[in-house]
């Protein structure tokens, strides 16, 4: 047997160099986690800042109605910078920091973000309600980016060609005693004149030929009394001052399918969608008395923050039922009501009577349709009326004004009606790679 004598040392020292190997490798993972562990909170709370980056691009999208003002100097590579070094709300820097570009979709392969064909219009007019936004997150040497496709439901371009608008196939009119009025000129909601805002016709109508007076324009002043012809104002149709009676009582350009094309989309955002059906249809009071303690609520519709003076519009959509006989009425409102942003009623008539005082857009479309401001009470709306009848309805009226209600044409009101969330939307979302 052969002496083993003096073995223990050297297998002790080879354990202890293994079970040092092990401990120094343990504490070099140790000493990494905290590492690691710091870059993966720091990249999510980047990825969170460039998530706030695109909700505050949304915000500034939605509160402005004419995007070419935030493309001014756009260049056509990278945009225009909405947001640089922006912390996230009150939260202190270094939580993370939100940069934004914002540009126009020109460039070569932009129709596969946006989903649509390339806007034509340059860097810095948008014309396709599309633009492409970018939002890179930091905290620390953690970045993140997202991009996305940002596109708006708008009015397309001289969509309210008047005070009131008569686009479709007849356009009979009938307004009762001279208190009334329909001024194209441009109106602040406060009533006082909008130097800013360019007229428009008082009565605009399409350039339907029909039976003697000869069209649609001869129908409607053939509709006003010599007395009545002075409360209808607007831009003239021979050029020159604004004027009032027949001059600006003129055909435009809309017609029932560009209606019909923006409702088809509005419809599809609306805030408040109602179905109305024969042979009572809906009959409502006192909208918008809620808004103060519900202004999210089915009777608030759209409202004015009284302290900040803010508005908050919406989208109202009310479906009626057609009616060869003309005697549906789809909506009827009484009482006393105020409303901002765009009310449509399509297939039936609106009829209001009471207080009535509307912010915006008020759209009457589809068949055997009318509007009437049936008295009782002063009624007005700032901004536009269309009423757009597409079916032949001889003997059944439009428009009707009778009493104190007055239509008056609004740029500001109109516009106010774009800043509502619900007509904005994001139809591509991208977390991007650090080389795209």
């Amino acid at each position: 047997m052969l002496n083993e004598r003096g073995m223990a040392l050297p297998l002790t020292m080879l354990i202890m160099l293994v079970l040092t190997s092990l401990g120094l490798g343990l504490l070099a993972m140790a000493g990494h986690e905290p590492v690691i562990s710091q870059n993966l909170a720091q990249a999510t709370q980047a990825r969170f800042a460039a998530e706030a980056g695109i909700e505050a691009a949304f915000d500034t999208l939605a509160n402005t109605p004419n995007w070419n003002t935030l493309l001014v100097n756009a260049n056509p590579g990278y945009g225009v910078t909405l947001f640089n070094n922006h912390a996230i709300g009150t939260l202190a820097a270094s939580r993370g920091m939100y940069s934004v570009l914002l540009r126009n979709d020109i460039q070569a392969g932009d129709s596969a973000i946006t989903g649509v064909v390339a806007d034509a219009g340059g860097a810095q007019e948008d014309t396709n309600n599309t633009v492409i936004v970018t939002s890179s997150g930091a905290v620390n040497l953690a970045t993140r980016r997202i991009r996305v496709a940002a596109r708006k439901i708008t009015f397309p371009p001289k969509f309210f060609p008047g005070a009131l608008a008569l686009p479709g196939k007849e356009a009979q009119a009938h307004f009762n005693g001279d208190t009334f009025g329909i001024d194209g000129r441009g109106y602040n909601m406060d009533g006082t004149p909008d130097p800013g805002c360019a007229s428009v016709f008082g009565i605009a109508v399409s350039p339907v030929l029909g039976s003697p007076p000869g069209s649609n324009e001869g129908v409607v002043e053939g509709a006003l009394s010599s007395q009545q012809k002075d409360n209808v104002w607007g831009k003239s149709q021979t050029g020159g001052a604004d004027t009032f009676g027949n001059p600006t009582i003129a055909p435009d350009s809309l017609t029932p399918t560009l209606v019909k094309e923006f409702i088809d989309q509005a419809k599809g955002a609306a805030d408040i969608v109602l179905a109305s059906h024969q042979p009572s249809g809906l009959s409502m009071s006192n909208i918008g008395s809620t808004c103060s303690t519900d202004p999210n609520g089915p009777t608030c519709w759209g409202h004015k923050d009284s302290s900040t003076g803010e508005i908050f519009p919406k989208t109202v959509y009310i479906k009626g039922d057609a009616d060869p006989t003309s005697m549906f009425t789809a909506l009827g409102i009484s009482g006393t009501s105020t409303g901002y942003g765009i009310l449509i009623v399509e297939d039936g008539d609106l009829k209001i009577w009471g207080n009535f005082s509307w912010n915006g857009a008020i759209i009457v479309t589809g068949s055997y349709v009318g509007v009437g401001f049936l008295g009782g009470g002063n009624q007005t709306v700032y901004g536009s009326v269309i009423s757009n009848e597409t079916a032949t309805d001889p003997g059944f009226y439009e428009g009707v004004l009778t009493g104190n209600a007055k239509l008056r044409y609004s740029c500001t009101a109109l516009a106010a009606t774009l800043r509502n969330r619900k007509l904005m939307s994001i139809v591509t979302w991208k977390d991007l790679a650090p080389d795209e």
